[in-house]
């Protein structure tokens, strides 16, 4: 009888073996259920299980299947809300977006706009600017401001006067009430989208200066400079009744 018995702990070690190798320390409910079975197939036959302690465990494969299969539809919903999200913020391309964050870019055109707001009035404060190193190249002294919001464009030089490099940059402030207490400021920055990433379930914008915007922080959406100027320049070719050539606004403007 002994031997029964030894055989039926060595098969279910075995198979708990095999699962473990097969699938790391996970064990399904398929595997649940075999054990399940090679127990009961190989219990003493003169002390048979009891059946409560069967009724119990055939519970707890119930639960087990019905969690797995929730957990199956969790990933699921997930995967297709990723999707969704990224789908939708493909609409955001080529447009121009305000969203929480500090870092600003500087090209040959220029520097993009930095906002920031103030939820009190403010005695006094400064603002700076950081390379990708974190060291401060610009700064400048700000005087008493009323509660509300401002933008900041930076000239694009350094404290010697010398036009920076390319790039992007940080911008940070410190500012302080009438009793000389900090003050929490919010800021938000500009931007072009140009791609749209997803990382660890996150969407990101990213701009097309090089920086890059989570999703959840945009604030404004708008169209591109680009866009508006081209549907004015097609407007003036409808206005003048040009049926033939709308495309060529200056044949248009020359008949």
């Amino acid at each position: 009888m002994s031997q029964a018995i030894n055989a039926g702990i060595a098969t279910s070690n075995q198979l708990s073996q095999a699962a473990r190798e097969a699938k790391g320390s996970t064990l399904g409910k398929a595997d649940f259920l075999l054990l399940l079975v090679t127990q009961f197939k190989h219990q003493d036959p003169l002390n048979p299980m009891d059946d409560k302690e069967f009724v119990a465990q055939l519970a707890q494969f119930s639960s087990l299947e019905q969690l797995m299969n929730i957990n199956d539809s969790m990933d699921a919903l997930a995967m297709v809300t990723r999707e969704q999200s990224m789908m939708n913020a493909a609409g955001y391309i080529g447009k121009d977006v305000v969203a929480g964050g500090n870092a600003i870019a500087k090209s040959d055109e220029g520097t993009s706009i930095f906002y920031y707001a103030i939820g009190e009035n403010m005695a006094k404060g400064s603002i700076y600017v950081y390379d990708v190193n974190m060291n401060q190249i610009y700064g400048e002294q700000m005087g008493a401001q009323a509660a509300g919001t401002y933008k900041f464009e930076w000239s694009g030089k350094n404290y010697a006067g010398a036009e920076a490099l390319n790039g992007v940059y940080y911008i940070r402030l410190s500012c302080e009430d009438a009793n000389g207490q900090p003050m929490l400021i919010d800021t938000a920055v500009t931007g072009r989208v140009e791609t749209v990433i997803t990382d660890n379930g996150e969407t990101y914008l990213k701009l097309d200066d090089g920086r890059v915007v989570a999703l959840k922080n945009v604030r404004e959406i708008g169209a591109s400079k680009a866009s508006t100027d081209s549907g004015s320049g097609t407007g003036s070719a409808s206005g003048n009744g040009s049926g033939t050539n709308t495309g060529n606004t200056a044949d248009t403007g020359a008949g």
